[in-house]
């Protein structure tokens, strides 16, 4: 099966729809998680709260075992979800800007606009400037051109660096997870403000570590990398298969209002 755009089950349109919906409930999770708060977000920085890395983190993991799964299950064929490219370099410098940036403002993009959406002054001039920076970095793209594009090693995942199967790295990933959860929580309670960090039960969190090496540990047996290199459906092993799967357009009889055509694939 999916990813579900390409294999023709929504147009283009209700595909921005779509992104449109799932933006807003990002947003309005972000927001009620205090993620609109600077000092909500400035915090791991000063060790008192590290509420900013348990969230990525956790959608991380849930990402990368809902995928796995997902693939073992027959239900998404990863061989069609786009990987970025790395450019090791220029990415480690935006990285560290963007950290520099982070640090001095107290917003990222994304938490920027939610907090002007929820009426925050400093959070539409970060959007203002990152505006006025990609209309900067345009105009000065052609001399940064060579270094845009250094390092490249391609659409690379910790399963070729590593030469490992990803169920592997599921595991260990899981591991350093839950390892790092204990971790910063210690320095939460001596750094930081014992009434306002969010409370939990021992037991549930136990609980949660251990199901979560147990769905790593899973996969590390089961290798879903032996199971991902199968077609997913039979018909895709032929070459009108194939055809048939990435342009369902050309079956239809009423063709697409839209005009929109994909020249390059740059993502589901």
């Amino acid at each position: 099966m999916g990813p579900l755009y390409k294999f023709g089950w929504f147009d283009f349109s209700y595909s921005l729809q779509l992104a449109g919906l799932i933006g807003f409930m990002f947003g309005f999770v972000l927001e009620r998680a205090g993620f609109g708060n600077p000092r909500k977000l400035t915090a791991i920085f000063y060790l008192r709260d590290f509420a900013v890395l348990k969230v990525m983190f956790t959608a991380i993991i849930v990402c990368m075992l809902g995928l796995l799964y997902f693939s073992l299950f027959g239900w998404i064929d990863l061989g069609r979800v786009y990987l970025l490219p790395t450019f090791i370099w220029p990415q480690i410098v935006g990285g560290l800007v963007l950290g520099i940036g982070f640090v001095m403002g107290g917003y990222c993009p994304t938490t920027s606009v939610v907090a002007t959406v929820s009426g925050k002054l400093d959070g539409l001039v970060f959007i203002i400037g990152m505006m006025i920076g990609s209309v900067f970095f345009a105009e000065v793209f052609p001399m940064l051109k060579g270094f845009y594009t250094s390092g490249d090693m391609g659409a690379i995942r910790l399963t070729d660096v590593f030469n490992i199967n990803s169920g592997i790295i599921a595991f260990l990933v899981c591991i350093v997870a839950v390892g790092a959860y204990w971790f910063v929580e210690k320095v939460e309670q001596k750094f930081g403000d014992k009434d306002m960090l969010p409370k939990g039960s021992p037991k549930v969190k136990r609980t949660a570590a251990g199901l979560l090496i147990l769905l790593g540990l899973i996969l590390a047996v089961v290798n879903p990398d032996r199971i991902i290199a199968k077609p997913a459906t039979s018909e895709i092993q032929t070459e009108e298969g194939v055809e048939a799967v990435q342009k369902p357009a050309a079956t239809s009889e009423k063709p697409d209002s839209t005009g929109f055509k994909i020249v390059d694939d740059e993502g589901c």
